[in-house]
């Protein structure tokens, strides 16, 4: 059974959409071709606001017969307006032969003009749900829209309304079924382009953060961070709010690599221009714009890239690389190459981690178990494993990840301890980055990120857009063996040891991993029992070995 909205909350939905209009810039549709009245696209729409209805349905009539005779793109900016009026007459009398007219007009504009496409499909979303009074329709439609488009400024106005329509979000299987649409729509296009296609076209399109357009001042970008190697590199871009951005890319030219760069609204710089990286990345540029600022990635060679957000505290995280993006639907059949592990011990340096009630520290006890698992993982199954720090050092959440990307690692398991202010807390868990509703994972993970809660889950809610069916089925079934291993290995010998399960959560360590990555939290530091465990060699010793016996079972194909 559909849910439906309350009528006050449909109200509200208009007023938002055109706020972020105003901020996006409706205008777009004169930019580049002027509307049939030489004026902006929603000229018609206010200068009628008051008119009589026959006044009103002769502009719509007219600007719909104009349409016809123009198959470009002015044609499909008048069938845009057209459309707009007639959905005014509906918010102001409900006949539903307005709003059947306003939707035939704004799919049509939806089938002939890819720059219009977006909006049209939006406003269609919009006002679909709100005449059959259902937001699962407008929430659909919002994130197919979101989804098939290029335009950053008409991807932040679906992204509103699906906002404003989250409580409302269909289950699982009906956002894969959306996803495998979007997926084909976007195959379609990259087929199109042929043989030589630049394979940034593979790389997911950016989902856009929640920015109030009226927000006191302008962002500053206040530092980057780079990680570069040879085959892929991450920059990390430090902003004081939240911002829109465009993604785009400029192809190589004599005496000149390509150039990827990210077009940054309503931000600008004071600090340095040019930083240096090294490998695939040579350096990033700052250039100041009309309204922002330019980010430049000077390249080696064309790359993948993957630009998303974190929300707390704001930064742009762009991820490179040579090698394509692993996509497929389900988790592969049968062994698997695993040559490389990335094991990365929680916390370090002057971040301890938690802390159990007679002093265990999380960076401690997760080192140790790290140490334990890598000889056991070359010595037993001949992997080569990296350890993202080998001593008591602080190592930022953001170059975790990085790490693992640019030593071309097959899989990346983080290592912590669980920590409640409950102290009766306890058991095991293993997590993995997706969508999720359990409030108690978003507030471990809200602990891990040095975060709120509503942060972890907006994160997560976000990189579930982009992540692939395929990465979520790899990372969950490792992270199932992990969980099953783990168990195995203390229950013979531990009494009351909880299953606490797989779970998903927005966990900033894994964002952007390139390959099948889990966050295992080996028991509740902060429960007494299980901290005099964890402060026992043989108890961390079990934790390593089904550390390794996931692994084993993972490559083996189990």
């Amino acid at each position: 059974m559909h849910k439906t909205m309350p009528v006050s909350v449909w109200r509200g939905l208009p007023s938002l959409l055109l706020l972020l209009a105003s901020a996006c810039g409706d205008g777009e549709i004169s930019a580049s071709a002027p509307s049939p009245t030489s004026s902006p696209a929603s000229a018609s729409v206010a200068s009628l606001e008051l008119a009589p209805r026959g006044q009103v349905l002769a502009e719509a009539n007219r600007l719909s017969a104009q349409a016809a005779k123009d198959p470009g793109r002015a044609g499909a900016a008048a069938s845009l307006q057209a459309a707009r009026l007639r959905e005014r007459m509906w918010r102001l009398e409900h006949r539903e032969a307005d709003a059947l007219e306003a939707l035939a007009l704004y799919d049509e504009v939806a089938g002939r003009d890819s720059a219009l496409a977006c909006q049209a499909q939006v406003d269609a979303a919009r006002l679909r749900g709100e005449a059959k009074n259902e937001p699962l329709v407008a929430y659909s439609g919002a994130y197919l829209a979101r989804g098939k488009s290029d335009n950053a400024q008409c991807i932040a106005r679906a992204e509103l309304l699906i906002q404003a329509l989250s409580a409302f979000r269909p289950g699982q299987s009906e956002i894969a079924a959306l996803d495998r649409e979007i997926q084909a729509s976007r195959g379609s296009r990259a087929a199109a382009v042929g043989s030589a296609q630049d394979p940034q076209l593979a790389s997911p399109a950016p989902v856009m953060p929640v920015v109030d357009p009226v927000a006191s001042g302008p962002a500053t970008i206040s530092r980057v961070e780079r990680y570069g190697a040879k085959d892929a590199a991450r920059v990390v871009v430090f902003l004081t709010r939240p911002v829109l951005f465009e993604v785009g890319s400029l192809a190589g030219s004599p005496g000149q690599g390509p150039r990827l760069y990210v077009d940054v609204s309503g931000a600008f710089f004071s600090g340095p221009s040019e930083y240096k990286v090294g490998g695939v990345v040579q350096r990033v540029r700052l250039g100041k714009r009309q309204q922002g600022t330019r980010i430049v990635l000077d390249l080696d060679t064309t790359v993948y890239q993957h630009v998303f957000y974190l929300p707390e505290p704001f930064r742009l995280v762009i991820d490179v690389s040579l090698k394509p993006p692993k996509v497929a639907t389900t988790a592969p059949k049968g062994p698997r190459k695993v040559r490389r592990i990335v094991l990365d011990p929680g916390h370090g340096g002057n971040d301890p981690g938690a802390t159990g009630p007679v002093g265990l520290r999380e960076k401690d006890v997760a080192l140790d178990i790290a140490h334990r698992a890598a000889p056991l993982l070359a010595r037993e199954l001949g992997i080569s494993t990296l350890l993202t720090r080998d001593a008591d050092v602080y190592v930022p959440l953001d170059e975790r990840v990085a790490k693992a990307n640019a030593f071309g690692a097959d899989v990346f398991v983080s290592i912590h301890c669980n920590a409640s202010p409950h102290r009766k807390s306890h058991g095991i868990m293993t997590f993995v980055l997706d969508a999720s509703k359990d409030a108690a994972a978003a507030r471990i993970a809200a602990r891990e990120n040095k975060a709120s809660a509503a942060a972890a889950a907006e994160f997560a809610t976000m990189m579930s857009r982009v992540l692939d069916a395929g990465s979520v089925a790899r990372s969950s079934h490792l992270a199932d063996l992990l969980q099953r291993a783990a168990m195995a290995s203390v229950s013979p010998d531990y009494s009351g040891v909880h299953d606490g399960g797989v779970r998903k959560a927005g966990f900033y360590v894994l964002a952007g991993a390139r390959m099948p990555a889990v966050l295992f939290e080996a028991s509740f530091i902060s429960n007494p029992t299980e901290e005099r465990r964890l402060d026992t060699g043989e108890y961390r010793q079990k934790m390593a070995d089904a550390i390794v016996n996931a692994i084993r079972a993972y490559r083996d194909g189990i």
